[in-house]
């Protein structure tokens, strides 16, 4: 029901009419104040002057009398009514000009007291038309400022301290009267607003009530809910509805001959005496019951009843609205199949199994038996649905559903907990070895290629197995159990499968102990950062250094960075930790400035999870300006990794990194998935030799070769060189022969804290 109608015509002519009409009495009024006042100044004043004055307003009063009869007489249009304001509005402002002459004519002379009443006089006129004319704030405001401004004036004339403040009292009071004036048409308009609102509603409502009475019949006849009134004692039924009829398959005389215990299931006559007794004794004003409904030929569909008992009738009657819940039904058991099973293999999912293991638990710890969960991952799928498609992927997933459910018993249970991983449940077991059956069935089963479409698909797996009561009786933690042995067994080339071990559980424990302490490591300030020169081969000077990250913990020691950064990404705390480092060695380098002649760099490694987040640029942006480091002077370095990722995210970061004139540096090149296209495509700058090629490549002539194919590479695409990891004069005068620009190695200095970096620095440029 809307009611939000535009009335401002219906508001505009009642405030017309109430200015017109209101007229009589503000004539009276200010006739009678007007006569008043020239008694009272006849002894101080020249009588003529007084009369006149007094006989222009009886005058325009006069006007004002018919103008306010003809008004009255006619009917106006919207038009019109705008004409009939204007004239009302000049009316009063003759009035006003009028009375607030008596200012002009009579003010000021010595007589102090008249004066003060002359102001008391036109101020309550201007109060007074607050109540007569605040229907329209044009009409007041040019009223009371005639009346109240030549007071004003005519005290700042006059100019003496007295009269001084009585011209800002007067002025003030003109400010508070206009602001109430302005909030009491408000008050009016939002008045005559909401009353044509409550006029429309009220119409609406006489309408619908008009209407109801001819509709309630139709609409409980026609229902397709099923209505039924029924003998509140015999429960026969009385009348019933076209849709109850249409849904039970009876005519009107076959259900006056029955009951309402004849179409319901469930319920005899005690048990329906105990639903309803509540409604006897007044205890609620209905009860609702869902059952079943039974038709003429036998069949039963589900129905929602609910039950009211009205005593008004003689003899008392039930009444009940029977809803089919039917498709609810159906829309339930789908919305419950949805929530607890994978759309594409139909088997449970994690949702659905985390319960249903503790069921199993439950049921173990009864009878004495064991449980086994096997997590299962398939090896290389990835491969599989970049190469062939997510379309074979999908249905290479369903295959290995219905061949992984085909190797189970009854009591076992699959389930896909997402992506292409599984969880196989064995319930009843006795001994770990009727696990490894079952285990081994599957990964013989994984031999036989998959057939999807016109393809051939060789995959294996890899499982990881815990077991109840055995390693624990937590669902969570025997989940991550086998999720934990099933990366252990990816590990392993030499097997497929991994039972969870003792030794497992005290690496768990000693990830969970790193990521604890880890997680509050920033705060307690137990986290540095070393340094590591960059040589330049040729001069053999410092040209800047590495940031490294280290931790040492009172409770855990030194931790190495290949220990708690994996822990870092895998929990999420690598953003905050990242943060600091590049914070932290942004600020440090900025302080080496000026110890020595050329200018000094600093290389930051960024992991991928950190280069990722959304505000990663505004962080740099951020770190750099409070460090005051130029931007060259920062060398962000990123792993190959970050680069063959699907999106094309990484190349905007680093495309705008770039134009920040912020070098970018590839780390460890040649040890992931290394690609030439991305060397193209990514504003990369500067290739580092992963200290892997260069400690034996002296000795491995292999690795030497991957060294000059490394050193090629970068040379003919204009980028500079940094090897890692150099430990002798004989690496260095290789490398130096090969015009690869800086070095890092213990051969100069290991990673140094800032302070025995900065000592290193005044040391070389004394």
């Amino acid at each position: 029901m809307d009611l939000s109608e535009n009335y401002d015509q219906q508001i505009y002519s009642d405030k017309l009419t109430t200015l017109y009409t209101s007229n009589w009495i503000s004539t009276a009024a200010t006739l009678s104040v007007a006569a008043m006042y020239l008694g009272i100044q006849l002894p101080t004043h020249d009588t003529k002057a007084l009369f006149v004055w007094y006989g222009v307003l009886a005058v325009i009063y006069t006007c004002r009398y018919f103008l306010t009869k003809s008004y009255l007489k006619q009917t106006h249009t919207p038009a019109r009514q705008r004409t009939w304001m204007r004239r009302f509005r000049f009316a009063v402002l003759v009035t006003g000009l009028t009375l607030g002459s008596t200012v002009v004519f009579f003010y000021p002379h010595d007589d102090v007291p008249h004066q003060v009443f002359t102001i008391l006089i036109l101020a309550g006129m201007a109060a007074g038309g607050l109540t007569v004319l605040v229907a329209d704030l044009v009409c007041f405001r040019g009223y009371v400022c005639s009346l109240l401004i030549p007071v004003i004036v005519s005290c700042l004339i006059v100019g003496d301290t007295f009269y001084v403040t009585i011209a800002i009292l007067v002025g003030i009071f003109l400010m508070i009267i206009l602001r109430a004036s302005r909030r009491l048409n408000d008050i009016v308009t939002s008045s005559l607003q909401l009353r044509y609102e409550n006029l429309a509603l009220v119409n609406i409502l006489e309408g619908e009530k008009n209407q109801l009475s001819n509709r309630l019949g139709r609409i409980l006849n026609d229902s397709s809910n099923e209505l039924y009134i029924a003998d509140a004692v015999s429960l026969n039924y009385v009348q019933v509805n076209k849709g109850a009829l249409l849904n039970l398959g009876l005519t009107e005389e076959e259900m006056s001959h029955m009951t309402l215990l004849d179409t319901i299931v469930d319920l005899d006559r005690e048990a329906f005496n105990s639903l309803i007794e509540p409604l006897r004794f007044g205890m609620r004003e209905s009860v609702s019951h869902k059952t079943f409904h039974r038709r003429k030929d036998g069949s039963t569909y589900p129905v929602e009843l609910r039950f009211q008992l009205s005593t008004q009738e003689d003899p008392p009657v039930l009444v009940v609205t029977a809803l089919d819940i039917t498709e609810r039904d159906e829309a339930e058991r789908k919305l419950l199949h949805q929530a607890n099973f994978d759309q594409l293999t139909n088997l449970p999912n994690r949702y659905y199994m985390q319960s249903y293991i503790g069921s199993a638990f439950a049921r173990a710890k009864r009878g004495h038996s064991k449980v086994s969960l096997l997590f299962l991952d398939l090896n290389n799928f990835k491969d599989i649905n970049d190469t062939l498609g997510h379309g074979i992927g999908d249905e290479l997933l369903k295959q290995v559903a219905n061949r992984i459910r085909s190797l189970l018993r009854a009591v076992d249970t699959a389930a896909r907990l997402g992506g292409d991983e599984f969880l196989v449940l064995l319930e009843g077991l006795q001994q770990q070895d009727q696990a490894e059956v079952v285990i081994q069935k599957i990964i013989d089963s994984f031999k036989v290629p998959f057939h999807v479409q016109s393809n051939e698909i060789f995959t294996s797996a890899s499982i990881g197995i815990s077991t109840f009561p055995d390693d624990g009786s937590s669902v969570e933690l025997l989940m991550q159990y086998a999720d934990t042995a099933m990366y252990n067994a990816k590990k392993d080339s030499n097997r497929n499968y991994c039972f969870f071990s003792h030794e497992l559980r005290e690496y768990i424990d000693k990830q969970l102990a790193v990521k604890n302490h880890l997680r509050h490591a920033v705060n307690k300030g137990e986290l540095s950062v070393f340094y590591q020169p960059k040589i330049n081969t040729h001069n053999e000077e410092i040209v800047g250094a590495e940031a490294l990250l280290r931790w040492h913990n009172a409770e855990l020691g030194n931790i190495p960075p290949d220990i708690f950064i994996p822990i870092a990404e895998k929990y999420g705390l690598i953003e905050e930790i990242g943060n600091w480092v590049l914070k932290t060695a942004c600020m440090e380098a900025s302080s080496w400035q000026g110890l020595t002649q050329r200018p000094l760099h600093v290389a930051v490694n960024i992991s991928p999870r950190q280069f990722r987040t959304t505000d990663f640029l505004n962080t740099v942006d951020q770190v750099l300006a409070d460090s005051a480091l130029p931007e060259h002077l920062l060398e962000i370095e990123i792993t190959e990794n970050l680069l063959i990722q699907d999106t094309s995210e990484p190349l905007e970061i680093l495309k705008a990194l770039h134009k920040k004139n912020i070098t970018l540096a590839l780390d460890d090149f040649g040890t992931g998935y290394s690609s030439l296209s991305y060397l193209k495509q990514f504003p990369i700058q500067v290739l580092k030799i992963d200290r892997s090629f260069i400690n034996d490549m002296m000795v491995n002539q292999f690795n030497m070769s991957l060294v000059d194919a490394i050193v090629a590479l970068a040379q003919n695409l204009g980028l500079r060189l940094v090897a890692e990891g150099v430990e002798t004069q004989e690496q260095l005068d290789y490398l130096r022969r090969k015009n690869v620009h800086a070095i890092q190695g213990y051969l100069f200095s290991p990673p140094v804290p800032a302070v025995e970096f900065r000592a290193m620095i005044q040391k070389k440029a004394s």
